[in-house]
Protein backbone atom coordinates (compact mmCIF):
# COMPACT_ATOMS: atom_id res chain seq x y z
CA UNK A 1 0.00 0.00 0.00
CA UNK A 2 1.31 3.42 -0.73
CA UNK A 3 1.99 5.47 2.26
CA UNK A 4 0.42 9.03 2.48
CA UNK A 5 1.85 12.29 1.29
CA UNK A 6 2.42 14.54 3.56
CA UNK A 7 3.60 18.14 2.39
CA UNK A 8 4.17 21.32 4.82
CA UNK A 9 5.11 24.49 5.60
CA UNK A 10 9.41 24.26 6.47
CA UNK A 11 9.26 25.92 10.09
CA UNK A 12 6.08 24.60 11.16
CA UNK A 13 4.55 21.35 12.21
CA UNK A 14 1.17 22.10 10.28
CA UNK A 15 0.51 20.13 7.21
CA UNK A 16 -0.69 21.70 3.81
CA UNK A 17 -4.40 21.19 3.55
CA UNK A 18 -5.38 18.82 0.43
CA UNK A 19 -6.40 21.69 -1.78
CA UNK A 20 -2.83 23.36 -1.14
CA UNK A 21 -1.18 20.43 -1.75
CA UNK A 22 -2.59 19.78 -4.95
CA UNK A 23 -2.15 22.96 -6.19
CA UNK A 24 1.70 22.94 -5.07
CA UNK A 25 1.88 19.79 -7.04
CA UNK A 26 -0.10 21.09 -10.36
CA UNK A 27 2.54 23.83 -10.23
CA UNK A 28 6.24 21.80 -9.87
CA UNK A 29 4.40 19.85 -12.86
CA UNK A 30 4.01 23.27 -15.00
CA UNK A 31 6.67 24.72 -14.26
CA UNK A 32 9.51 22.18 -14.57
CA UNK A 33 11.95 24.31 -16.94
CA UNK A 34 12.41 26.82 -14.06
CA UNK A 35 13.32 24.86 -10.93
CA UNK A 36 16.93 24.30 -10.19
CA UNK A 37 17.49 21.77 -8.66
CA UNK A 38 19.98 22.44 -5.63
CA UNK A 39 20.71 19.25 -3.28
CA UNK A 40 17.04 18.30 -1.45
CA UNK A 41 15.89 21.93 -2.77
CA UNK A 42 13.71 23.05 -5.84
CA UNK A 43 14.53 26.28 -6.60
CA UNK A 44 11.76 28.65 -8.71
CA UNK A 45 13.79 31.25 -10.11
CA UNK A 46 10.78 32.40 -11.87
CA UNK A 47 8.69 32.73 -8.45
CA UNK A 48 12.23 34.04 -6.85
CA UNK A 49 12.67 36.83 -9.52
CA UNK A 50 9.53 38.24 -9.06
CA UNK A 51 9.56 42.19 -7.65
CA UNK A 52 8.70 42.95 -4.56
CA UNK A 53 9.47 46.54 -2.24
CA UNK A 54 9.37 45.79 1.22
CA UNK A 55 9.49 49.43 2.73
CA UNK A 56 8.29 48.32 5.95
CA UNK A 57 9.11 51.26 7.89
CA UNK A 58 6.53 53.22 5.99
CA UNK A 59 3.90 50.19 5.98
CA UNK A 60 1.45 51.97 8.52
CA UNK A 61 1.65 55.36 6.71
CA UNK A 62 -0.18 53.15 3.79
CA UNK A 63 -1.91 50.49 5.59
CA UNK A 64 -4.22 50.25 9.01
CA UNK A 65 -1.99 47.56 10.04
CA UNK A 66 1.60 45.83 9.36
CA UNK A 67 1.79 42.33 9.06
CA UNK A 68 2.76 41.81 12.36
CA UNK A 69 -0.55 42.71 13.74
CA UNK A 70 -3.61 40.85 13.89
CA UNK A 71 -2.42 37.48 14.55
CA UNK A 72 -0.14 35.52 15.14
CA UNK A 73 2.88 33.05 13.36
CA UNK A 74 2.41 29.54 12.00
CA UNK A 75 3.34 27.29 15.43
CA UNK A 76 7.04 26.32 15.40
CA UNK A 77 8.86 23.08 15.32
CA UNK A 78 10.04 21.03 18.05
CA UNK A 79 13.80 22.41 17.90
CA UNK A 80 12.70 26.10 17.38
CA UNK A 81 10.46 25.75 20.41
CA UNK A 82 13.64 24.94 22.79
CA UNK A 83 15.87 27.51 21.44
CA UNK A 84 13.53 30.02 21.34
CA UNK A 85 12.73 29.08 25.56
CA UNK A 86 16.70 28.95 26.45
CA UNK A 87 16.55 32.95 25.48
CA UNK A 88 13.61 33.97 26.72
CA UNK A 89 14.53 35.99 29.34
CA UNK A 90 17.46 37.87 27.46
CA UNK A 91 13.91 38.67 24.96
CA UNK A 92 12.08 39.85 27.75
CA UNK A 93 14.47 42.79 28.57
CA UNK A 94 12.96 44.66 24.97
CA UNK A 95 9.07 44.48 26.38
CA UNK A 96 8.12 47.70 27.92
CA UNK A 97 4.99 46.11 28.91
CA UNK A 98 6.00 44.65 32.40
CA UNK A 99 3.12 42.16 32.63
CA UNK A 100 4.85 40.68 29.17
CA UNK A 101 8.41 40.96 30.56
CA UNK A 102 6.99 38.75 33.10
CA UNK A 103 5.31 35.94 31.18
CA UNK A 104 8.51 36.05 28.67
CA UNK A 105 10.79 35.74 31.80
CA UNK A 106 8.50 32.60 32.94
CA UNK A 107 8.35 30.52 29.02
CA UNK A 108 4.89 31.47 29.39
CA UNK A 109 4.61 32.53 25.67
CA UNK A 110 2.29 29.17 24.16
CA UNK A 111 -0.86 29.11 23.23
CA UNK A 112 -2.50 26.13 24.81
CA UNK A 113 0.24 23.64 23.01
CA UNK A 114 4.41 24.70 22.88
CA UNK A 115 4.86 26.01 19.53
CA UNK A 116 1.92 28.53 19.06
CA UNK A 117 2.74 31.65 20.21
CA UNK A 118 -0.04 33.63 22.75
CA UNK A 119 -2.01 36.73 21.42
CA UNK A 120 -2.39 40.00 23.49
CA UNK A 121 -4.68 42.22 21.93
CA UNK A 122 -5.38 40.53 18.89
CA UNK A 123 -1.37 40.88 18.38
CA UNK A 124 1.33 38.35 18.41
CA UNK A 125 2.53 38.55 21.83
CA UNK A 126 6.47 39.19 20.79
CA UNK A 127 5.21 42.35 18.95
CA UNK A 128 5.86 45.11 21.47
CA UNK A 129 6.33 48.84 22.17
CA UNK A 130 10.09 48.79 22.42
CA UNK A 131 10.35 51.89 23.13
CA UNK A 132 8.34 55.20 23.84
CA UNK A 133 6.25 54.88 20.45
CA UNK A 134 8.02 52.41 18.37
CA UNK A 135 6.77 48.93 17.53
CA UNK A 136 8.12 45.92 16.54
CA UNK A 137 9.41 42.15 16.96
CA UNK A 138 11.22 41.36 20.49
CA UNK A 139 13.10 38.45 19.06
CA UNK A 140 14.01 40.63 15.96
CA UNK A 141 15.06 43.81 18.03
CA UNK A 142 16.78 40.97 20.51
CA UNK A 143 18.49 39.74 17.61
CA UNK A 144 20.18 43.02 16.52
CA UNK A 145 21.12 44.67 19.85
CA UNK A 146 23.09 41.48 21.07
CA UNK A 147 24.52 40.47 17.46
CA UNK A 148 22.51 36.90 18.14
CA UNK A 149 22.18 34.92 15.09
CA UNK A 150 18.45 35.72 14.07
CA UNK A 151 17.66 33.22 11.26
CA UNK A 152 17.38 30.07 13.57
CA UNK A 153 15.81 32.08 16.57
CA UNK A 154 12.92 34.19 14.83
CA UNK A 155 9.79 31.64 13.98
CA UNK A 156 10.38 31.52 10.38
CA UNK A 157 6.96 32.42 8.92
CA UNK A 158 7.79 35.62 10.70
CA UNK A 159 11.33 36.30 8.61
CA UNK A 160 10.16 34.13 5.10
CA UNK A 161 7.80 36.54 3.39
CA UNK A 162 8.19 37.19 0.45
CA UNK A 163 9.35 33.54 0.14
CA UNK A 164 7.95 30.42 0.89
CA UNK A 165 9.31 26.67 1.95
CA UNK A 166 7.74 24.09 0.98
CA UNK A 167 8.10 20.10 2.25
CA UNK A 168 6.77 18.37 -1.34
CA UNK A 169 7.66 14.39 -2.25
CA UNK A 170 10.03 16.12 -5.00
CA UNK A 171 12.23 18.19 -2.89
CA UNK A 172 12.00 21.68 -0.92
CA UNK A 173 10.31 24.12 -2.67
CA UNK A 174 11.80 27.58 -2.41
CA UNK A 175 9.86 29.68 -3.55
CA UNK A 176 7.65 33.51 -3.23
CA UNK A 177 4.15 34.41 -3.52
CA UNK A 178 2.54 35.10 -6.87
CA UNK A 179 -0.36 35.04 -8.73
CA UNK A 180 0.28 31.61 -9.75
CA UNK A 181 1.71 30.14 -6.12
CA UNK A 182 -0.80 31.80 -4.13
CA UNK A 183 -3.39 29.33 -4.50
CA UNK A 184 -0.70 27.06 -1.88
CA UNK A 185 2.01 29.49 -0.59
CA UNK A 186 1.32 30.02 3.47
CA UNK A 187 0.37 34.11 2.20
CA UNK A 188 -2.49 33.73 0.31
CA UNK A 189 -4.17 36.59 -1.50
CA UNK A 190 -3.94 38.78 1.04
CA UNK A 191 -1.02 40.15 0.42
CA UNK A 192 -0.86 40.59 -3.45
CA UNK A 193 -4.81 41.51 -3.17
CA UNK A 194 -4.40 44.56 -0.34
CA UNK A 195 -0.11 45.43 0.05
CA UNK A 196 1.49 47.40 -2.25
CA UNK A 197 4.59 45.59 -1.52
CA UNK A 198 3.76 42.45 -3.38
CA UNK A 199 1.92 44.44 -6.26
CA UNK A 200 4.10 47.42 -8.11
CA UNK A 201 1.05 47.12 -11.08
CA UNK A 202 -1.23 48.32 -8.00
CA UNK A 203 1.26 50.83 -6.34
CA UNK A 204 1.33 52.46 -9.98
CA UNK A 205 -2.19 53.22 -10.04
CA UNK A 206 -2.06 54.85 -6.24
CA UNK A 207 -1.05 58.15 -7.86
CA UNK A 208 -2.18 59.66 -4.29
CA UNK A 209 0.47 58.27 -2.34
CA UNK A 210 3.74 60.27 -2.40
CA UNK A 211 6.29 59.05 -4.54
CA UNK A 212 8.89 58.13 -1.47
CA UNK A 213 6.05 55.58 -0.31
CA UNK A 214 6.65 52.18 -1.95
CA UNK A 215 8.94 54.03 -4.50
CA UNK A 216 8.24 51.90 -7.63
CA UNK A 217 12.48 52.50 -8.17
CA UNK A 218 12.33 50.58 -5.05
CA UNK A 219 11.20 47.27 -6.51
CA UNK A 220 13.77 44.35 -6.44
CA UNK A 221 13.54 40.54 -7.04
CA UNK A 222 12.00 38.43 -3.88
CA UNK A 223 14.94 36.68 -3.35
CA UNK A 224 17.21 39.84 -2.37
CA UNK A 225 15.01 40.52 0.22
CA UNK A 226 15.25 37.62 2.37
CA UNK A 227 19.00 36.96 1.14
CA UNK A 228 20.87 36.23 4.51
CA UNK A 229 18.04 33.63 5.23
CA UNK A 230 17.89 31.95 1.80
CA UNK A 231 21.86 31.70 2.57
CA UNK A 232 21.13 30.16 5.72
CA UNK A 233 18.55 27.57 4.08
CA UNK A 234 20.61 26.92 1.05
CA UNK A 235 24.32 26.67 2.49
CA UNK A 236 26.52 25.00 0.38
CA UNK A 237 24.34 25.47 -2.69
CA UNK A 238 23.98 29.30 -1.69
CA UNK A 239 26.51 31.10 -3.69
CA UNK A 240 25.61 29.19 -7.12
CA UNK A 241 22.05 29.61 -6.78
CA UNK A 242 22.68 33.40 -6.01
CA UNK A 243 25.01 33.59 -8.83
CA UNK A 244 22.48 31.85 -11.34
CA UNK A 245 19.44 33.87 -10.02
CA UNK A 246 21.82 37.05 -10.38
CA UNK A 247 22.41 36.48 -14.00
CA UNK A 248 19.29 35.61 -14.87
CA UNK A 249 17.90 38.95 -13.35
CA UNK A 250 20.74 41.30 -15.56
CA UNK A 251 19.14 39.14 -18.15
CA UNK A 252 15.64 40.11 -17.52
CA UNK A 253 16.50 44.12 -17.29
CA UNK A 254 18.69 44.07 -20.01
CA UNK A 255 15.91 42.82 -22.23
CA UNK A 256 13.51 45.40 -21.22
CA UNK A 257 16.25 48.10 -22.09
Amino acid sequence: MRSARTSRYIGTPEPMMHHERYHCEKYIKRNKASLIKAGRYLVDTKALLALFHLDCGHCRQVHRETCCEGGQPYAVDDWQVTLLEQELPAIASYAQDARVRQRMTAKDVWDQNAGTIRMQHGNCLFYQELSAGSFGCAIHAYAEKTGRELEPLKPFSCQLYPLDLIETDQGILVTAVTPETSSFSRWGTDYLDHFYCASPERRKLAVHLDEQLFSLSGYRPAYLWNLALLRYVLQDEADRIEALLQEMDEQRAASTC
